[in-house]
This record gives C-alpha cells, sequence and structure tokens, in this order.
C-alpha cells in the first residue's frame, strides 16, 4: 500500500492540516513576547511578508506570461524579491520582530522602485503601492517604535507623490501593449493593493476580538480547575435572576465544601492539594445539566447553580455527595476517600443573590457541624 502524502485531496482532514500549517507560519515568532499586541504585529507582518511574496511572484508569473519585452525585463528584475520576502519570517523566528518590520518596508519599496524606475514609470500604477505601505506602517510597527512607523509612512507618501508628479517616460516596448491589457494590470495592481489591505485588518482585528476573549476567561475562569470563579458565578446569578423576573421557573442555589481538606495539604502537600481540587471539581461538574454552574468560589468552597425544582436540585446535590464519596482521591499511591458537605437553597420569585448566598452559607455551616458528607437544606423563605 502507498504511505499517504502530506498533501492528499481524498483527505479529510486537509483543510484542518493545512490550515493550522499556515497558522505556524503566521505566528513564527511571537514566542519570543507574551504581549498580546506584539504577538498580533508579528502575526500582521508574517502575513504581509507571505502575501507579498505571493503577489510578487505572481505578478512575475504574469508579466512572463504576457510576452513584451518590457514586462518580461521588469519579471526578471522582479524575481529575487518572492525569496528575499521569507527573509522578514527568519527574523521575527529568530525574536527581532523590529528588524523584522524594517526588513519588509525595504523590500517592498526596493520592489516598487526597481520596477518604476527601470521600466513602466507611472503607467500601470505601480506607485499607488506606496499608498497601501504607508498605511500599513503604523499597523506593522509596535507602539514603542511609532518613529519608524512615521518615518516608514512619510518615505511612502513622498514617493507616490514624487512617482506621480515625475515625467520619467517608460520602456518603449510598453506601447505595444492593447490598452484593455494595461487596464486590466492596473487593475491587478490596485485590487492586490486592497486585497493586503484587508487581509491586514482582518487579522488584526481577529486577533484582538481573540485578545478580548482569552481576557474575558482569565477573568471569569478559576486557573487551578479550569471552572468559573465567582465573579463568573455571579454574573451567571444575577442572569438568572433577571430571566425569571419576567417568568418564574424553579432555581436553587448550593454551597459545596471539602471535608478536612487542610489534611490533604498538611500531609501530602500542596501539589496534592491541587490535585485533590480538580479531582472534585471534575466530579461536582459531571452532576450538573446543560445551563447550570459549578464554581469555584474560592479555597475548597465551590458555589452550584441549579435550575430544578427542589426535589430534583436536592437530588441532584445528594449525587454530588455520593459521587465525590465514591471515587477516592488518588496520590502517589496512597488513596484517600474525599467528602463534600452541601448547603442547598431553593430561590422564590422574590429572592436575591445576596440572601440566597447567607442562606446556603448558614446551611452548609450546619452540614460541617452535623458531621459533614452530607445536604443540610435550608428553610423556604417567607412568601416562597
Amino acid at each position: 500500500m502507498t504511505p499517504p502524502t502530506w498533501f492528499d485531496p481524498q483527505d479529510a482532514r486537509l483543510p484542518e492540516r493545512l490550515w493550522r500549517g499556515l497558522m505556524r507560519w503566521l505566528t513564527m515568532g511571537d514566542q519570543h513576547t507574551s504581549q498580546v499586541n506584539l504577538q498580533r504585529k508579528i502575526a500582521q507582518t508574517n502575513l504581509a511578508a507571505l502575501m507579498s511574496a505571493l503577489t510578487s511572484a505572481a505578478i512575475s508569473m504574469a508579466f512572463w506570461l504576457n510576452g513584451n519585452p518590457a514586462l518580461v525585463t521588469a519579471a526578471w528584475l522582479n524575481l529575487p524579491f518572492p525569496f528575499l520576502f521569507l527573509l522578514v519570517l527568519h527574523l521575527n523566528h529568530r525574536g527581532q520582530a523590529a528588524l523584522a518590520c524594517w526588513t519588509l518596508f525595504s523590500l517592498l519599496m526596493a520592489d516598487v522602485l526597481v520596477g518604476t524606475l527601470c521600466v513602466h514609470s507611472v503607467l500601470l500604477a505601480g506607485h499607488y503601492y506606496f499608498i497601501a505601505f504607508a498605511v500599513m506602517a503604523p499597523m506593522l510597527f509596535s507602539a514603542s517604535h511609532w518613529r519608524s512607523a512615521a518615518l516608514v509612512l512619510a518615505l511612502n507618501i513622498a514617493l507616490f507623490l514624487v512617482m506621480d508628479l515625475s515625467a520619467a517616460t517608460p520602456h518603449p516596448d510598453l506601447a505595444h501593449i492593447d490598452q484593455g491589457s494595461l487596464a486590466l494590470i492596473r487593475k491587478g495592481i490596485v485590487g492586490t493593493c486592497v486585497i493586503l489591505l484587508a487581509l491586514l485588518i482582518g487579522v488584526g482585528e481577529y486577533s484582538a476580538a481573540l485578545s478580548d476573549w482569552r481576557l474575558q476567561q482569565l477573568a471569569t475562569s478559576d486557573t487551578l480547575t479550569g471552572l468559573p470563579n465567582r465573579l463568573a458565578l455571579r454574573q451567571t446569578f444575577a442572569r438568572e435572576l433577571a430571566l425569571r423576573k419576567r417568568a418564574w421557573q424553579p432555581m436553587s442555589f448550593a454551597m459545596a465544601d471539602l471535608d478536612f481538606f487542610k489534611r490533604v495539604n498538611d500531609e501530602w502537600g500542596h501539589d496534592a492539594g491541587d490535585l485533590a481540587l480538580r479531582h472534585v471539581s471534575r466530579l461536582l461538574c459531571g452532576q450538573v445539566r446543560a445551563g447550570e454552574m459549578v464554581a469555584r468560589m474560592g479555597g475548597e468552597e465551590f458555589g452550584i447553580i441549579l435550575l430544578a425544582d427542589p426535589p430534583h436540585a436536592l437530588s441532584a446535590v445528594q449525587r454530588m455527595c455520593r459521587a465525590v464519596e465514591n471515587a477516592p482521591f488518588h496520590y502517589n499511591d496512597q488513596v484517600r476517600t474525599m467528602t463534600v458537605s452541601v448547603g442547598l437553597t431553593h430561590m422564590s420569585p422574590t429572592d436575591t443573590e445576596q440572601a440566597a448566598l447567607r442562606r446556603a452559607d448558614a446551611a452548609l455551616y450546619q452540614a460541617k457541624n452535623q458531621g459533614r458528607n452530607r445536604v443540610v437544606v435550608a428553610p423556604m423563605v417567607e412568601g416562597a
């Protein structure tokens, strides 16, 4: 049997593999910084280098296929640039982001200047690339290199004006190209400018949205267990209560606390304690339904939002107690049975978050005093 090749059109995972490969190219070098904004700049610079290499190669190929001597000369002059643009990725890979930006703009400007000065002047509208480069400068240079961005922007605006106002004579052989072909070349050049800018803006917006999402996750997630944290719990609590003001549906809240958790830290160490918290977190999450929440409120305490009527809510937290007790915690060939105490309160249409937290906390305190590893239900509020 012939072994599968890397590029197999019949491979169902080919799009995913191609996407991951592209992402590796675009993120090359972002491991040298933990700043999200700089990582976005590096990705945009890598994308600009790849797009420039592809565009330069495509233009050279189109000029060769046209066959006009002047365009063929421009294609030969343009030949080294698709390979030189890859130097930008190499510099980013080495952690030299600022030098990579300068190298990219130097190559871009040199590529356009060579063709404009040596072959086609402004006849093909190639000098409009300088406008695109000017717009790209603030997008690619980091804020700490704003002087470099301003200098590149000014240079490109100046080059555009000089080229646009000059009376340079294009290569004589360009006169043999029909007007339709010239118009098509101009549209292609302007179109690639627009596409390049659109892609850079798109990557920037996508990266910014991804960064916002990551920050939101960090703000509302517990880094140890991966559970929602106290902030996320309170946000969800407030949202569910607001929904139930319009149309009341059953809702309960529970507070669970690991019994004798301090002994795990004292006897086995804090690493064992961290693993024990993760172990219990997984067990608790396995007993809630979609839309419900288990959150870590701090230490060994968990908050649980249950969207069920009182009997089913009580049954759910009782299952949690049994699940934790029946799944011993293993650490370095040692075994310990973990248990939780739970205080449960059933909400009423006029209830508040603060009141529910107080009742659940009081019920949890009773569960601890009554021997632990049990559920205590808080008395229903008046008017429930």
